[in-house]
């Protein structure tokens, strides 16, 4: 085997060259589970995270339609509650 400039290289330098490279593979594979492993929790949380948001907007819906009955149901309340005191002023003053 030759190095990068054309001389040989012995035996010993090749064999101690290989086992670096395995060394080097062997960090290079244990990385890539670690990122794997790092991906699928943050795939996890990215999930949990957009299931929150799709029930807040489902909240939110549910809060409009509220708002949008309250305002017809207050002006309800309040014509009764006016209609009552005239009432009881009605009867106040004829008794």
């Amino acid at each position: 085997m030759q190095d990068d400039f054309g001389n040989q290289l012995p035996a010993s330098a090749v064999f101690q060259r290989l086992v670096e490279g395995d060394k080097r593979m062997g960090n290079i594979e244990s990385d890539v589970a670690a990122t794997r492993k790092d991906q699928h929790e943050l795939r996890m949380q990215i999930t949990d995270l957009l299931e929150f948001f799709e029930a807040m907007q489902g909240a939110f819906k549910v809060l409009n339609w509220v708002g949008t009955l309250a305002r017809p149901v207050a002006a309800i309340i309040a014509l009764c509650v006016t209609l009552a005191g005239a009432w009881s002023a009605m009867r106040g003053v004829k008794g």
